[in-house]
């Protein structure tokens, strides 16, 4: 793959990063950009993997297509590789080249992925390591297994951020060593450095220094020179120069140098199979006695209709996605035990520790209303970090072709399956300990809500926690600030309802009382008991009660309370469905909407692509 670089000027925040950069690239050679830290190197090779824009000028491939115009094809053509580090650190070596083939390769066989997945890792010469976690490796074997996770597919093009940077001068030189021999099989890399030990390795280099240009205090990066190796080399050492003085003399006498130089030059991993292993391996460790009939669905049901199900995903790439990225979601799960756990056990705990805690004869509600609360933290416990701590692999494989709605909706998949078993267990907690631990009273309120109610409303709870946590995951930078904020969005949910105010258990008609949505607006003539003259509700009143009208607690816990108290006007308990329904949906709408706004800026931002 050739390139074409005319005239790329990058301007951020009103200050130049890059001018007038202009230079070619052949097809399979290996191509240094050379230059001291600050001289814009990053901001070039940003913008050739489209994570970064240029201000002007044009970025040509494949004899003269614009990549702006033709940015689909290019995406196919170059794999990227950034200096941080973009592997799944809990995951095996395999696992992570796995799953990013599965993305390169979503046409092809799980056999024929295999094979490629196999190829990649001799290439980087790590197959006796395949199974080891990625945290587990050397600075070296993590640079290599980075790579390993792009050449599935054979790119044309491969473009890497100082790949070098923290390695010995031992591990350097064979990862040069490494990239070298992937220029000579057909596959054009281009390597940002600032280091000369391995300058011999590289076919042609572009240097790029710090100018000062007038007006402008910071320094901006400007092309000296695209040289062949050798001659570089010749001129640098013809006076037996040193690195800072190579740049003052490139300074002095900036030249056009012109190149004339052209080169030209297993294992079956089946995907339902992981999924259904891991899954199977999720539930082992807390005992085979919470789910007893699953090892027979397991073999005689879930393998064969999955197998089939393989073969009809090939045919729909983006069904594929969103599978790879539940599944995956659903391996780092089981790899972190202590998390796997603690979500499976914490519903006992909490449930039974909410039935004893909820001792009052004579009112149900406050044991229900925890049961809400419950539910809502669950969810947004679940997701809080989901989007903040994947958002460097979301970059990377985005670029690859990850489709952005595939990726949300397999996470939320993962987040849906972790609240059927939560919420499962939890409901059963409370109709198992009523009985034991309750008042008689209690007891009979709590059989009142038979069927299905309670374990949907329960639910519904939950899927609104984890849009809340993935809205918040979406707009912070860092996991700790994601996890600060959960209380703010949890408290309002206890402290703006019927509880709070100590009246969950007066009639809906009661002056203050928080009265249904249907009931709000109810003129003093029509309600059973009329106000007292004399009473005005108050504006400390009146600003609560709609403040809680934002509160999923407010219409869950209404839901529960008509179903109890046999409520027989319909208008009412409609009301609070479409309440409640209507929140829960504009929180997933605002999410999508601010996870595409910060994903644009994720895509333009180096700041917030870094960990």
């Amino acid at each position: 793959m050739d390139l074409q670089i005319e005239n790329v000027n990058v301007i951020r925040e009103q200050r130049q990063i890059l001018k007038d950069i202009s230079f070619t690239v052949g097809r399979n050679e290996f191509i240094g950009i050379l230059g001291p830290s600050g001289s814009g190197k990053s901001t070039l090779i940003e913008i050739l993997s489209l994570t970064g824009l240029p201000s002007s000028g044009r970025i040509l491939f494949n004899g003269g297509k614009d990549i702006t115009k033709h940015i689909e094809e290019y995406k196919k053509l170059f794999r990227y590789v950034p200096q941080y580090d973009t592997l799944y650190p809990a995951l095996t070596v395999r696992e992570n080249v796995w799953y990013a083939a599965r993305l390169l390769l979503s046409g092809c066989s799980a056999q024929a992925i295999s094979d490629h997945v196999n190829l990649s890792l001799q290439r980087v010469g790590l197959k006796e390591h395949q199974d080891k976690q990625i945290f587990k490796l050397s600075g070296g074997q993590r640079k290599r297994a980075g790579i390993a996770a792009v050449l599935p597919g054979n790119p044309h093009l491969l473009i890497l951020d100082e790949p070098s940077s923290g390695l010995d001068p031992a591990m350097e030189r064979k990862l040069m060593l490494l990239l070298k021999g992937i220029a000579e099989s057909g596959t054009t890399v281009i390597c940002s450095t600032h280091v000369m030990e391995n300058i011999r390795l590289f076919n042609k280099v572009a240097v790029i220094d710090k100018i000062k240009l007038v007006g402008q205090e910071t320094e901006c990066g400007k092309l000296l020179g695209v040289l062949p190796t050798e001659q570089l080399l010749q001129k640098m050492y013809e006076k037996n120069e040193d690195y800072a003085k190579f740049f003052e003399k490139l300074e002095a006498d900036p030249d056009i140098y012109y190149w004339n130089k052209k080169t030209d030059t297993s294992e079956h991993d089946h995907p339902f199979r992981f999924l259904l292993a891991n899954f199977w391996e999720t539930l082992h460790p807390v005992g085979h006695f919470l789910f007893p009939f699953f090892y027979f669905l397991y073999r005689f049901i879930f393998y064969s209709v999955f197998c089939f199900a393989d073969k009809i995903m090939i045919r729909f790439p983006l069904l594929r996605q969103t599978f790879d990225v539940f599944e995956r979601s659903l391996r780092l799960f089981r790899k972190d035990r202590f998390l796997l756990i603690s979500t499976l056990f914490l519903p006992l705990i909490l449930g039974f520790l909410i039935v004893l805690s909820q001792q009052n004869e004579s009112n149900i509600y406050p044991l229900l209303f925890f049961a809400i609360i419950v539910s809502l933290w669950f969810g947004m416990n679940n997701s809080v970090r989901g989007i903040v701590s994947e958002r460097k692999w979301f970059i990377r494989e985005h670029l690859s072709g990850l489709n952005t709605n595939c990726f949300l909706f397999g996470k939320a998949l993962f987040y849906f399956l972790l609240g059927i078993i939560q919420i499962g267990l939890l409901w059963q907690t409370l109709y198992w300990c009523c009985p034991n631990f309750c008042f008689e009273s209690l007891n009979e309120k709590m059989l009142l809500l038979n069927g299905l109610i309670l374990p949907c409303v329960l639910f519904c709870c939950y899927g609104a926690g984890v849009g809340l946590g993935l809205l918040i995951s979406s707009l912070v930078s860092t996991e700790s600030v994601a996890v600060a904020l959960v209380p703010l969005f949890i408290m309002p949910q206890i402290l703006l309802s019927t509880v709070a105010a100590g009246n969950s258990a007066d009639s809906f008609d009661l002056p203050e009382r928080i009265r249904p949505v249907m009931m709000a607006e109810t003129k003093m003539t029509e309600m059973e008991e009329p106000f007292p003259p004399d009473w005005e509700l108050k504006p400390t009143v009146e600003l609560f009660r709609w403040a809680s009208f934002f509160c999923y607690s407010r219409p869950a816990l209404f839901l529960l309370e008509l179903k109890i108290r046999e409520h027989s006007d319909q208008k009412i308990r409609y009301g609070e469905q479409i309440h409640f329904s209507g929140l829960i949906i504009v929180t997933w709408i605002t999410f999508w909407i601010a996870f595409r706004f910060r994903q644009k800026q994720w895509q333009i931002s180096r700041a917030n692509l870094s960990p």
